[in-house]
C-alpha cells in the first residue's frame, strides 16, 4: 500500500501528515524529503493544503517543487534490492 504525506506550512515549520496516522514537522525541506522518502513517500504521493487558518502560510510554488525534486533525488539514492554474492 503506498503512503502518502498531506503537507501544510505552519509558523514556519512544514508539517506532513502521513496516510499511515503518522505526523513530521521539520523547518527545512531537504529533511522533510529525508524524512518522507524513508517512510516511503514518493514525490508523486505528495499533497499540500492550505485552509488559511490563524498561522498557517501558503506553501510557495517554488517551495512544492523543491520538495518534490528532493524526493526524487532521495528515491534515485536508495538502493533498489539487495545483491546476493556467489
Amino acid at each position: 500500500m503506498t503512503t502518502t504525506a498531506s503537507i501544510i506550512l505552519f509558523k514556519n515549520e512544514f508539517v506532513a501528515t502521513l496516510s499511515d496516522g503518522r505526523h513530521v514537522e521539520k523547518k527545512e525541506l531537504r529533511e522533510l524529503a529525508g524524512l518522507l522518502a524513508s517512510a516511503g513517500v514518493h514525490a508523486c504521493d505528495v499533497s499540500f493544503e492550505w485552509n488559511g487558518s490563524a498561522g498557517q502560510r501558503m506553501i510557495t510554488a517554488g517551495q512544492q517543487v523543491a520538495l518534490r525534486a528532493e524526493l526524487r533525488r532521495q528515491e534515485r539514492l536508495q538502493p533498489k534490492g539487495l545483491a546476493v554474492a556467489a
